[in-house]
């Protein structure tokens, strides 16, 4: 089923960005602070902002799944990738710059970067036959886990390599494929009529 396909891909390009930003976040917040703020007080803040980012998307979660029913789970999937994929590249080109600039993208970051998640299991799982719907969200998650490895691990090498607004870059690459796949599940949808 060509839906689930997409759904799958949006899950995937989501899983591309999620963990390596949960996971990086406050070393990259981390080496733009510090030199502006000196050591002890860019760690404090960018452990605050990292804690917050990561906080504010259990909000975000709340209110996608109460706007999903209102508006369609691919639709909050879209929001939700669009303005993950816009804080991403956000962090990218303003990285450096002033703090609380990047400390304000960084918790839009957070707040926008996970809503979309539960949207795909559901969406799996709205499109699925019924006897097949568990083993195809297992299937999703073990590939979207497994894709996290490498993010995750990747993450520090490129940023030490080509810096850190480099590998900010290339973790938009995520959402932006995400959004790709979720916008042509939505077309696909609306034409269906589902």
């Amino acid at each position: 089923d060509r839906r689930i396909r997409l759904a799958y891909a949006g899950y995937f390009g989501h899983m591309w960005e999620l963990y390596a930003m949960w996971t990086w976040a406050g070393v990259a917040m981390a080496a733009a602070f510090v030199p502006v703020l000196g050591e002890s007080e860019g760690l404090a803040l960018a452990r605050i902002v990292t804690f917050t980012a990561i906080a504010l998307g259990g909000l975000g979660c709340i209110a996608g799944g109460w706007l999903a029913d209102r508006i369609g789970k691919d639709t909050v999937a879209i929001i939700a990738l669009a303005v993950s994929f816009a804080s991403a590249l956000a962090a990218a080109l303003f990285f450096g710059g002033p703090v609380w600039l990047l400390a304000a993208i960084f918790l839009l970051w957070g707040a926008s970067i996970v809503p979309d998640s539960p949207q795909f299991s559901a969406l799996v799982a709205d499109f699925a036959p019924p006897e097949q719907a568990g083993s195809l969200m297992t299937l999703q998650t073990a590939i979207g886990f497994a894709l996290t490895f490498v993010t995750v691990q990747a993450a520090p090498v490129v940023a030490e390599v080509a810096g850190w607004p480099v590998l900010l870059a290339l973790l938009a690459l995520g959402p932006a494929g995400g959004l790709i796949a979720m916008a042509r599940l939505w077309r696909l949808s609306r034409r269906a009529g589902t």
